[in-house]
């Protein structure tokens, strides 16, 4: 295991080294013991990852709903916590799960940091830059992990090796439409001061996969914003544009301006149109498909097809971070990248780029 985090006293720290578990080959690893904050959607859908890993067992669950908390901590055979201050305290739990909603996270995120914890959280990483500023110099050289989507996805890495090896080309489009029914459940994801819409909650998670598999800066940007279907606060359907250095360009779109089946209000589980493809700089499509009953990155271009069997990784995303930190890495996808993403959205969204026709049109096209 690593050196003792900042201000861990020694004997809590040879605690930690103490706490082994045996796996088959005869290597043993540390098991990180961690306390959660949210059992909301996001641990619904976290919840097996969870299971899953044999480097972080999560020991408490708070959340302001008992009958939630009640049923994470059963589910992951944990007790309930009588709130988050008792999680912070407990110096038995060395890391910190904040599943909670943006506008809650800053807050949560420096009395983990000043626990002394380690912390796994979610996009978007504040509802505001200044929020998410003040998080990456909380957490700086803390090694917090932010999931996406993309953190622990075997077909995103897939497709990245794809790209990087130039065997189709490179990227030169990534197309990715979001279609689905906004969550009116949850009053906060319509505030644009705790939120701020569809593209900062959810598209969010396609800004980040769309700079991953480009690997390079992000040049230029256009925005459109719209109110079709409903009266919010904010727009319920919106399009970005993301260009990078090299020609490589992003387009992106979400709607939840449309009727789509709502299957679990509370789990926040509801039909989505998901368009998805990448067009190389040698002209090929490439998509997810399932061939022969196996997951595959298949590009295809003149009659051809080329397919990349998608394997399952090794790893969690949970038992991946720890062996990060643990060795001084980069974690997968850090609070500076969660940061940048947000930047970004959120200049594009200050900045609409539709014009009237009237106002750029020359004269003799009047």
């Amino acid at each position: 295991m690593g050196a003792p985090l900042t201000g861990q006293s020694e004997s809590a720290y040879k605690t930690t080294q103490a706490r082994e578990v045996a796996f088959s080959f005869g290597t043993k690893m540390s098991v990180y013991r961690a306390g959660l904050i949210g059992a909301g959607d996001f641990f619904r859908i976290q919840s097996p990852i969870l299971q899953k890993s044999h480097r972080v067992r999560v020991e408490a669950v708070f959340d302001p709903n008992p009958q939630a908390a009640r049923a994470a901590a059963e589910r992951l055979g944990a007790r309930v916590a009588e709130s988050a201050e008792a999680i912070f305290e407990d110096a038995g739990l060395e890391v910190v799960l904040i599943f909670t909603p943006p506008f809650t996270r800053r807050a949560l995120v420096e009395a983990a940091v000043a626990a002394r914890k380690r912390i796994v959280t979610t996009k978007p990483l504040a509802p505001n830059a200044a929020d998410a500023r003040a998080i990456v110099s909380a957490t700086r050289g803390g090694h917090c992990l932010v999931i996406y989507k993309r953190t622990g996805n075997a077909q995103v890495q897939t497709l990245k090796r794809v790209l990087d090896s130039g065997d189709v080309g490179g990227l030169g489009l990534y197309r990715h439409d979001w279609i689905h029914h906004y969550p009116y459940w949850s009053s906060w994801s319509l505030d644009p001061e705790k939120n701020g819409g569809p593209l900062v909650d959810a598209m969010i998670h396609n800004v980040n996969t769309a700079r991953f598999l480009a690997g390079r800066e992000v040049v230029g940007y256009g925005y459109h914003g719209y109110r079709l279907s409903h009266d919010f606060a904010i727009p319920d359907t919106e399009l970005l544009i993301l260009d990078f250095e090299g020609g490589a360009t992003a387009h992106l779109s979400i709607t939840w301006g449309a009727d789509l089946a709502i299957y679990d209000v509370k789990a926040n589980d509801r039909e989505r149109i998901d368009i998805n493809y990448v067009v190389t700089t040698k002209g090929w499509l490439v998509r997810f498909e399932v061939r022969d009953g196996r997951p595959t990155v298949a590009a295809t271009k003149d009659g051809h097809v080329r397919e990349y069997p998608v394997e399952a990784l090794a790893l969690t995303l949970y038992d991946r971070w720890v062996e990060d930190f643990e060795a001084g890495r980069p974690v997968e996808t850090s609070t500076e990248e969660a940061c940048r993403d947000l930047e970004l959205v959120l200049l594009a969204t200050a900045n609409p780029s539709a014009r009237p026709v009237a106002e750029t049109a020359g004269a003799s096209t009047r």
